[in-house]
């Protein structure tokens, strides 16, 4: 809000929302309540692992962008748009040689800035640690090309630990995926390269959040806080000042992963 002389001015505020869903078909009632809770204007998914044809329900009020990998049963994305917001443009990942199509990038573009919706490699083991260093390699490319013309909001599940603040434990993160010293550094200089703030650790530098934690009987690893932050909204510096809030809504429950929001003037 802007004050100006005795009145005030309220600018609007975009309310975005990230989640790794892992199946949108398994997680529905769970993905159901945390949009109607929250009532976000873009709600972005990670690992929707399902095509559009394979989806059987619709959100009232939504219309939605869905990028299917080309084995289904895994990765993808997909972002829900209310119907009073209507992009300018949707562009998908760029083709990868000898490789199949894994849906892991959506960029949305608005007036003032791209919306980018990405599911990283995880590298759990060294073959896939290589395949993560290429893609971000192609995604730096990417991201290259849409700051030619605007500011960028990148969000997802980046399956990076940046520091150790974001885990349980410090000692873990050194020799774990997530926070193997290539990817870390590759993740440090996209930020640097790209001029990219995590808006999360802006607000909150002592920030103890988590938003992903193991698999276990009766989300015991949630209950006791062995967990990581590895999902992130990364905001391009041009664009921090009009960051309202980001957060880790850690207070629902469903998948591996809790959501996370931000809240934006556009």
């Amino acid at each position: 809000m802007i004050i100006v002389g005795s009145h005030a001015i309220i600018k609007p505020v975009m309310k975005i929302i990230s989640w790794n869903i892992n199946a949108l078909r398994a997680h529905e009632m769970v993905f159901r309540n945390v949009i109607q809770q929250e009532k976000p204007d873009v709600f972005c998914l990670q690992e929707i692992r399902a095509r559009e044809d394979q989806l059987d329900f619709r959100v009232e009020g939504y219309k939605s962008y869905l990028n299917p990998a080309t084995l289904s049963q895994y990765y993808g994305t997909g972002v829900l748009v209310k119907n009073n917001i209507h992009p300018l443009s949707i562009t998908f990942d760029p083709p990868v040689r000898s490789h199949d199509y894994e849906g892991r990038i959506e960029a949305i573009e608005f007036e003032d800035f791209f919306l980018v919706n990405s599911y990283w490699p995880f590298s759990s083991t060294k073959e896939f640690l290589q395949w993560r260093l290429e893609w971000n390699k192609l995604f730096n490319d990417f991201v290259q090309k849409l700051q030619q013309s605007k500011p960028v909001v990148i969000c997802g599940d980046t399956n990076m630990v940046r520091g150790p603040l974001d885990a349980y434990d410090k000692k873990y993160i050194k020799k774990a995926p997530c926070f193997y010293p290539e990817e870390h550094e590759a993740f440090e200089k996209f930020l640097k390269e790209q001029h990219l703030i995590d808006s999360y650790r802006y607000l909150h530098p002592d920030g103890t959040a988590q938003s992903e934690w193991p698999y276990g009987k009766s989300n015991i690893y949630r209950k006791i806080r062995q967990g990581f932050r590895i999902d992130h909204f990364l905001v391009s510096e041009d664009l921090i000042s009009q960051v309202q809030s980001s957060d880790v809504l850690e207070q629902y429950e469903g998948p591996d992963h809790c959501p996370i929001s931000l809240d934006i003037e556009p």
